[in-house]
Formats: C-alpha cells, sequence, structure tokens
C-alpha cells in the first residue's frame, strides 16, 4: 500500500510539473536593475514544522560555495514567495533581527546597526499565503526591499551580505534549505520547487494594497514638500511685514524728534543745555545696559566650562555603562561545552571569567551607531556575549543636551565574574 501511494504522489508532481512548465521555465532567471541574474537554488523555509517561506537565490554567476555567493560582486536578488496563511510584521522584524545577529560577526552587525535597524523595520509587514518579497542588491546604492512588485524601503548596500548570511550562514534554517539555496539538489527536486514557486503569485487585491502603499508615500512626500513651500512663503510674508513695521516705527520716530528738537529750540539756553545732558546721560546708560547684556548674552554662549563638560560627559559615559549591565546574560552553556563542568568547580581568568572593554556609539536620541571591541578577556564566547547584549540593550539614555556632536562615544570596562554554583 506504501509503494502504491509513493508511485501515485510521484505521477501528480510530474503532472504538476508538465502544467506549469512555462512558468518554471521563467523562474530560472529575473532581471535586477538591468542585469540578467540566474536561479543558484530554490528551498523550503520551515519554522517549528511549519513552512513559511519558498526562498529562491539569484546571482549573476551560480555557485554551490556560501562564502562566493556572499562575497561575489554584482547584482543579486534574494526573493520569499509566502506559503504560510499568514505572518504578523512584528514576528518578522524580531525575527530578521534575531537571524542577522546569529549568522554574523557582532562586530559586523555592530558596525552596521543601523541599516540592520532599516532593514528590520521595512520588514515590519503583514504578510499572507501568495505574497512575494524581493531583496534586491545594488552594488554601490542600495539594498531595495519591494513586496508584490512594489517598492517599499532602502537601506545601505552593506546590509545585503548580512541578510543573505541568514540563508548559507553557519545557523540557516537548516542544512537541508542551505544546501538548497546553493543549487545542491536533484533535477527532479529542483523542477518540483520551480514549479511551485511559480504557482505562489499574491492576488489582486494584495498587489494593489502596495501599489496603494507606495502612492501614499509619494502622496505624502508631496504634502510635506507643500507644506514647506507654505511655511517658506508665510515666512517670507512675515518678514516683509516685520520689515514695513519697522520702518514705519523709524519714520514716527524721527518724526517725534524732529518735534522735540523744534519745542527745544524755543527754550532758554540753559534748558537746551541741560536736555543736551539729559540725552547724553540716558544715551550713557543705554550703551551700559546693552554692554551689560552682551556681557550676559557671551557668557551664556560660551556654554559648560571644560571641567563641567568633563563631568557631564563622564556622567553620560557612566550612564550607558549602567544602562547596559543588565542586558548582559552569562553564556554558561556555551562555557561549559567548551570547557566542560569543571569550570564551575575550578574558573580561570581568561576562560570563564575576565575584563572586557567596548567601545559604544550613540546617537543624540540614545540610537545606536557603532560599537566595537576594545580589549577581550581572553574567551571569545564572553567578548561575544559582550557585544550581542550592546545590541539587545538599544536604545540607550539620550545624550544630554550640553554634549555638542550629534554622536557620542566612549570605552566601557565590564567585568564577567565567574560562574556561580
Amino acid at each position: 500500500m506504501k509503494k502504491f501511494i509513493q508511485v501515485i504522489s510521484y505521477l501528480f508532481a510530474v503532472s504538476v510539473l508538465f502544467a506549469f512548465s512555462g512558468k518554471a521555465t521563467a523562474a530560472e532567471q529575473t532581471t535586477v536593475a538591468g542585469a540578467t541574474l540566474e536561479l543558484n537554488g530554490l528551498g523550503v523555509h520551515s519554522e517549528l514544522r511549519n513552512e513559511w517561506f519558498l526562498n529562491g537565490l539569484y546571482l549573476t554567476n551560480t555557485t554551490d560555495d556560501a562564502e562566493e555567493a556572499v562575497s561575489s560582486s554584482g547584482v543579486k536578488r534574494m526573493e520569499l514567495r509566502v506559503l504560510a496563511d499568514n505572518l504578523s510584521g512584528r514576528r518578522l522584524k524580531r525575527f530578521w533581527i534575531e537571524r542577522i545577529k546569529n549568522n554574523n560577526e557582532a562586530s559586523s552587525v555592530l558596525s552596521n546597526a543601523k541599516s540592520v535597524r532599516d532593514f528590520a523595520t521595512l520588514m515590519d509587514q503583514d504578510l499572507v499565503s501568495g505574497d512575494s518579497v524581493t531583496i534586491d542588491l545594488l552594488p554601490g546604492d542600495a539594498t531595495v526591499i519591494s513586496i508584490n512588485g512594489s517598492e517599499v524601503g532602502r537601506t545601505a548596500p552593506e546590509a545585503f551580505p548580512l541578510i543573505l548570511r541568514t540563508w548559507v550562514g553557519d545557523r540557516p534554517p537548516s542544512s537541508e534549505f542551505k544546501d538548497a539555496i546553493l543549487g545542491e539538489t536533484s533535477g527532479a527536486q529542483r523542477s518540483a520547487l520551480i514549479t511551485r514557486f511559480s504557482a505562489v503569485q499574491p492576488s489582486s487585491a494584495r498587489i494593489a494594497k502596495f501599489d496603494q502603499a507606495a502612492i501614499a508615500a509619494r502622496e505624502e512626500e508631496e504634502r510635506q514638500q507643500r507644506e514647506e513651500e507654505e511655511r517658506k512663503q508665510k515666512e517670507l510674508e512675515e518678514q516683509k511685514r516685520l520689515e514695513e513695521q519697522q520702518k514705519l516705527e523709524e519714520q514716527q520716530k524721527l518724526l517725534e524728534e524732529q518735534q522735540k528738537q523744534a519745542a527745544a529750540d524755543q527754550k532758554a539756553e540753559e534748558e537746551a543745555e541741560a536736555e543736551r545732558l539729559r540725552r547724553e546721560l540716558e544715551e550713557a546708560k543705554r550703551q551700559l545696559a546693552e554692554q551689560q547684556q552682551a556681557a550676559e548674552a557671551a557668557k551664556v554662549a560660551q556654554g559648560p566650562s571644560p571641567e563641567e563638560l568633563s563631568k557631564i560627559r563622564n556622567q553620560y559615559s557612566s550612564a550607558l555603562g549602567a544602562h547596559y549591565v543588565p542586558y548582559f546574560e552569562y553564556p554558561q552553556r556555551d562555557i561549559f561545552r567548551r570547557h566542560g563542568k569543571s569550570a564551575l568547580m575550578r574558573p580561570r581568568k581568561g576562560q570563564t571569567h575576565g575584563d572586557v572593554s567596548i567601545s559604544i556609539e550613540v546617537d543624540r536620541e540614545g540610537e545606536l551607531v557603532g560599537g566595537s571591541l576594545v580589549s577581550s578577556s581572553g574567551e571569545k564566547i564572553l567578548d561575544d556575549a559582550v557585544m550581542n547584549a550592546l545590541f539587545d540593550s538599544v536604545p540607550f539614555p539620550a545624550m544630554p543636551e550640553e554634549l555638542p556632536g550629534d554622536t557620542f562615544k566612549t570605552t566601557v570596562s565590564i567585568s564577567i565574574p565567574a560562574p556561580q554554583m
């Protein structure tokens, strides 16, 4: 009976293959930015035994070497066709951040923190079965994300290798998936996957949804441009009104001075002299007041003294370190795997504990701009745990207003204690 079912399944697969042979041929190639790309491989991506995507990788030159697929030059495309009934954007955003962190060096992720964050935000889209997502690398220009044929955003081109390693890195969805993406599948399996890939298509309603999103984005941009032009026009009109008002006030002041002068001419010489002295005294007072105001303004413009500024930097640096500490988790399982459980009984500095220094750079809102390892504990597992916790601790406290510059960079020292029983 089992043999019979296998034969029937094979015949059904062959019939489907012939039914969609035209589409399968089309899926073998695609064009991105004028470049013709070849299908390198197709694989089904499953999570907890549930199929999420049918993924395809397109390259200018196909390869079965993972590192070559990542580092080779030229235009590239990762295409995901949704098999699951629905996938929430919030879940997908967390999924991509975790997969990028798990398949790349912490230093590479941190040095491209903004582009990784931008990519994950663009992937915060609720998807349904049939939707198509493309991630295109335009070398030297951008990584372009599109859904159902409509571009939803762009990030730096440096993000693409980090994303591709989630498929062909050390921790892919599965070893079978990685092999499939690198083209290591039989001819029959590949044909069946191509047929299935071609059959997954977005509905007209889903295409229209993202078309409308693109239109809405353009309309929003045009609206903002109109508002900016209106704001500038109002500023010009207000400036003109103030200039006319100032001119009228100057004319009024001149008229008043002429009237005063005419009255002064009719007074006695003693009264004229007294008036002159009075005006000189008022002018001296005015100048003195202006000088005092200027001195106060200069004092305020100078800002904090070097000593005060140094104190603010030190306090903010300490605040960054204090914010980071709760996010660090001791990698006990990996330490025991490498050094054995004797590490708990006989901890050694440089293996089970030690001191690490890391560089942290944040922008004025406290978002992470970059980070790097300054000095190692002596154990890479501990160093990686420190760097991963740095990415998880975003956002940091915002920069104090007194500090100059768009970013703040400091070095934080972390003492990793030995594991406890």
